[in-house]
């Protein structure tokens, strides 16, 4: 056959096929809606991994933007930031690169009118778009003569921020803008998914060695790898350079380590990747569950051509032409299911959208339903068709022309073999269903878990606010403290407020790192110690208790004297057996420039009980609190009040405006806000679309039971009607139809049981004090189910027990 002749054929049966599934309009809803879940669930969720992990960032060959990795062999990542000095090392000194930039994530003071606002900045180099490889949208972006002595200060606009601001107006360009207080002049505006580094303005800045420029001493450094270089060719290029950049400052590379490239996909890459995936899997499942529907609904709707079937078959019929009848039909719901689903996708993505926790997808991504998405559906679709139609095809176009005869004889419901597979189907449905379910509680005890872990302290009445002291307007310590000392003098005096402390965050957020060494310790111990930055009222305004020794006083902190106090896990650490109040502590290297310490020893003066500080890990590890008048890099506003803590922002934060007109306020919010915008948003994103799949595939499996029941008892109902004529009871009779239906949910539940245990070892990741073998979690889904296959089962065996044994009989 031609390939015009094969199309025309084709074109043949889908008319049938579309013709045939007029007369059954609701057969036709029935499957095409349950295929239209499962490709509208696969769609949305396909289309958030494409714009996610597939093809998230628009800049021109991505694959070859490299970012310079040293680390550890001993550890999985290393560091891909560094001094500006370095920085400058590795752009004049590699060979592998077409152009080396540097980058930031900085906070820009921008004044207008009013109060000051926060911007997020980018300290850009001079050759960061022509790297990056893309054009502005509006204006231009650095040129050359920009680096001139002299030349006008200049930014360049994200599209966001001249979106939010300026309401896209393009007459933008030529403006002037006070950025930490420097007037530089908008020359260009990016592309709207242009965002590098999130950034609302870009600010090209020029360095030079042994000089600060803007506040930047750290920077991250990316590079375009030129076409043809290898791993080990890189390695070369870049090992020199590490090792005299290791010989200048010993502490700014491990004593091991290893040069390398990582690519940019993998650097900035979504911090839900894992759980994207793992869901993408999941609904998988319930589209195939949709398929499984669809294929017994087919399987029943052949019972009634089966005479037909064995007719065209001893007519001269071949076998693929039938299948091809099948499949045609097959398709036409897939593709009515297709359109349903793209509907579906489309209001679904919104809600996904909605539920995605902050900050965890690349700036960069746009999800929408694309062409490649389409493209996706489209094939699924097709899928779908051969899936849910090739198992009814196969089975009603077999070999013996004889046997479909006499089954058709029977009546038209299909004869032993079909029954076989329908239960087979329906049992795999059940199956199916357990292991989403299993998945979702998982999820969900994962969330409860996180919820109700034990802080160590009080969150309820706590409120916090980020004041970021810019290190151009406040360069020196000394600066810094005086401001901090204000604000709380002034704070303490606000109306309603109990204790008000700073601290360079809170918990249960970790603060930074360092290396130490306590006195009497023979050994040094280069494991991290976290460091707070704080004053005598931090641990009161956190419910934080004393456990021995004593805290801060008012004039230690004023005085800077070097004394600390730790929590239970140090001294478990350091000092398990002996009393460690009174003992040194020594800084042997601290992660945060500049460090500004006068002396690196402190005295223990007392010992704090536990809390939580990485609340990402479930992990109370060994911390220190210090004065803030030692090193003066405290930044959080932590502040315990009288009721509502949200009611006093506006006189805490007009505070900070008394103390410095210019100096912002970001990120006012409760502890209880923070913990559900920053670790609950992860396992409550996880927990809702497993729990939305979940029910999707319960619903359909429930939908197959209650089919294949009802089948059972339309073939059985002359039986029932002798069982009652001959006295069997109503509920003998519901008894009867309800074991059938709880051996095939009994069936699909250990079939379910068995295929769990080996799919949940991919939710490790995603599951938190909760075993991914946890019997709780089975024993309660395989109830749940069971009850719910049993409920579907009743409906059919009601109406069974109340059949008439005469017009059943009467009727055979």
């Amino acid at each position: 056959m031609t390939g015009l002749g094969w199309i025309s054929e084709l074109w043949r049966d889908l008319r049938f096929a579309g013709r045939d599934l007029g007369k059954r309009p609701g057969f036709a809803a029935i499957a095409a809606g349950s295929l239209a879940l499962g490709i509208g669930a696969s769609t949305a969720m396909y289309s958030v991994i494409y714009a996610v992990i597939l093809d998230p960032f628009p800049y021109k060959d991505v694959d070859h933007l490299m970012s310079i990795e040293v680390r550890d062999p001993a550890r999985q990542r290393g560091q891909t930031y560094y001094t500006v000095d370095q920085y400058l090392e590795f752009a004049d000194r590699s060979t592998i690169f077409d152009g080396v930039i540097a980058s930031t994530i900085s906070d820009v003071i921008w004044k207008d009118t009013g109060e000051p606002v926060r911007l997020r900045g980018n300290h850009v180099t001079m050759k960061t778009f022509s790297v990056m490889g893309v054009p502005p949208l509006v204006g231009r972006t650095i040129l050359p003569s920009d680096a001139d002595p002299g030349a006008e200060p200049v930014a360049i606009l994200g599209y966001g921020f001249w979106q939010r601001q300026f309401n896209g107006d393009p007459s933008v360009i030529g403006r002037k803008l006070q950025l930490n207080d420097k007037i530089r002049t908008v020359v260009g505006v990016m592309p709207q998914r242009f965002m590098w580094r999130g950034a609302d303005v870009y600010l090209p800045v020029i360095f030079h060695r042994g000089e600060t420029t803007e506040g930047v001493r750290i920077v991250h450094v990316l590079g375009r790898l030129k076409p043809g270089v290898t791993a080990a060719q890189a390695e070369a290029d870049l090992r020199p350079i590490v090792e005299e950049l290791q010989r200048a400052d010993p502490r700014a590379f491990p004593k091991q380590w290893r040069v390398g490239l990582r690519s940019f996909k993998e650097t900035f890459q979504s911090g839900i990747t894992n759980a994207l995936w793992i869901l993408f899997g999941a609904v998988g499942l319930l589209l195939l569950i949709a398929c499984v529907n669809v294929s017994n609904l087919l399987l029943s709707k052949a019972a009634s051509r089966q005479r037909e079937i064995a007719v065209r078959a001893s007519l001269g019929a071949s076998r693929m032409r039938l299948i091809r009848q099948f499949l045609a039909e097959s398709l036409v719901l897939s593709l009515l299911g297709g359109i349903l689903g793209i509907a579906i996708a489309y209001v679904g993505l919104k809600g996904i959208l909605a539920m995605v926790p902050q900050n965890t997808i690349p700036d960069e991504s746009k999800v929408e339903l694309n062409i490649a998405v389409l493209m996706f559906s489209t094939a699924v679709s097709i899928v779908a068709a051969i899936v849910s139609g090739l198992a009814p095809a196969l089975h009603a176009t077999g070999k013996d022309i004889a046997v479909p005869l006499k089954e058709a004889g029977r009546g038209t419901s299909g004869g032993t073999g079909q029954k076989l597979i329908r239960s087979g189907l329906v049992i795999g449905e059940v199956a199916l269903s357990l292991m989403l379910l299993v998945g979702a509680s998982l999820m969900i005890r994962t969330l409860l878990a996180i919820q109700n872990v034990d802080l160590g302290f009080r969150p309820e009445h706590v409120l916090t606010m980020r004041v970021p002291l810019s290190d151009a307007r406040y360069s020196d310590s000394s600066r810094r403290i005086a401001f901090l000392t204000e604000l709380l003098r002034r704070v303490k005096a606000v109306p309603g407020v109990e204790a008000a402390a700073v601290n360079n965050g809170f918990h249960p957020f970790s603060g930074f790192g360092s290396a130490i060494q306590v006195s009497g310790n023979a050994q040094q111990d280069n494991r991290i110690v976290l460091v707070n930055e704080t004053n005598e009222e931090y641990t009161r305004a956190m419910g934080i208790g004393l456990a021995a020794g004593r805290l801060f006083t008012s004039s230690e902190v004023a005085n800077r004297s070097t004394v600390a106090i730790v929590n239970r896990a140090f001294t478990q650490r350091y000092s398990p057996e002996q009393n460690i109040i009174g003992r040194m502590v020594t800084f042997v290297r601290t992660s945060r420039t500049p460090v500004n310490l006068a002396t690196s020893s402190f005295q223990i003066v007392g010992v704090v009980n536990d809390a939580l500080n990485r609340i990402f890990t479930n992990e109370t590890v060994p911390e220190m609190y210090l004065p803030y008048t030692i090193l003066g890099q405290a930044q959080f506003l932590v502040v315990a009040v009288q009721g509502k803590p949200t009611s006093l922002a506006n006189a805490i934060r007009t505070q900070v405006y008394q103390v410095d007109k210019d100096q912002p306020v970001t990120e006012v919010k409760t502890i209880d806000s923070a913990l559900h915008d920053w670790v609950y948003a992860g396992p409550r994103f996880n927990s809702l679309l497993f729990a939305v799949f979940a029910a999707l595939g319960l619903t359909l499996a429930l939908a197959g039971v209650y089919g294949l029941v009802s089948n059972l008892v339309t073939l059985r109902r002359a039986e029932i009607g002798i069982r009652i004529a001959l006295g069997a009871s109503f509920r003998q009779v519901i008894g009867m139809i309800l074991k059938s239906g709880g051996v095939l949910v009994g069936a699909g539940i250990g079939l379910g049981l068995i295929g769990s245990l080996a799919s949940v070892r991919v939710l490790s990741s995603q599951v938190w004090k909760v075993s991914t073998f946890d019997p709780v979690t089975f024993v309660a889904v395989a109830l749940l189910l069971l009850i719910a296959g049993l409920f579907a089962s009743y409906w059919p065996a009601r109406r069974a027990a109340k059949v008439d044994p005469v017009q059943a009989l009467r009727g055979e």
